[in-house]
Formats: C-alpha cells, structure tokens, sequence
C-alpha cells in the first residue's frame, strides 16, 4: 500500500512538472514570437524589404492588404520593396499581436491587427489610416519563430443595421 502511495505521488509529481515545464517553455515561445512581431514593425518602418523577409521561413507565402502575393522569401522581399516604392512609400505600420494560439509545439497561429497611417493616393493626397486583420502562421526552426504565412485584411463594412 506505502508502495502504491509512493509510485502515485511519484507520477503526480512528474506530471506536474512536465505541465510546468511545457507552460513555462510556451510562455517563452510567445515572448519570442511577440519579439518577432516588434522587429517585423521596426523594419517595415524603415521600409527595408530584405530585413523583413528574414522573418519569414524559406518556402513562406505571403498576401497583403491590398491583395499583392508573394512565395517564397525572394518572392516575398520583391512584393514588399514594391509596396515601399508605390502605395506604402513613406507609411508606417503598428502590428499588434491580440492572441496566439499554439497548433502543436513547433507551430502556432499569431492573430493580430495592423495600422498603416502616412498613406498617400498616387497624386498625392492623404489617405485615411488603413485599419485590418493579420492572420500569421508560425513555424518554430531551431530556435527562432518564423512566419510561413501572413494574411492581411481590411475587412469590409457589414450590413447596416436599422435604427428604431
């Protein structure tokens, strides 16, 4: 019976310092990807598109908020030093990561949204802060986070609602 006692105790005991263990190796993980998130604004605020694409992983995709696409890291840096060069020349962005939700321990979903203010019509006018969604796939490789896909959305107005 003191055996049996001991052997539970014991397992109990392991149990909860493997919970421990993988929360406190989470917490990490979303400190990391959060640190991610900040650099990945600092460089788009520099507008330096081979800067950012070191945050994706090789074989990532990528599809904006104004429906431009890129694959591939290559392909990702050459769409980004477009839009530095056309509709976002001279903005700024403010990504903000809302949750992050782990898929498995080397994979996670990064939601957050995006401001971009200092927009500019071709002609030169200014435009309204560009509010939306940013939907990030993370793939952990050894011991960085990486993006593998990034969505961003405006979403568009929903019905009108009738007023009494």
């Amino acid at each position: 019976m003191k055996m049996r006692f001991l052997v539970g105790t014991a397992m109990a005991l392991l149990t909860w310092a493997s919970v421990v263990s993988a929360q406190a190796g989470r917490t990490g993980d979303e400190t990391a990807i959060r640190s991610q998130f900040d650099q990945f604004n600092a460089a788009w605020n520099k507008a330096d598109a081979k800067a950012m694409g070191q945050f994706f992983s090789d074989d990532a995709d990528y599809i904006s908020s104004t429906g431009q696409r890129g694959d591939g890291r290559a392909g990702i840096e050459k769409i980004l030093a477009e839009q530095f060069a056309g509709v976002y020349k001279g903005a700024s962005i403010k990504l903000t990561i809302t949750s992050i939700r782990f898929l498995k321990p080397d994979v996670a979903l990064a939601n957050g949204t995006f401001e971009i203010s200092g927009l500019q019509s071709p002609d030169g006018k200014a435009l309204p802060v560009r509010k939306g969604l940013s939907t990030n796939v993370m793939v952990k490789q050894g011991d960085k986070w990486l993006i593998t896909a990034l969505r961003g959305a405006v979403p568009s107005p929903g019905p009108r609602r009738k007023t009494s």
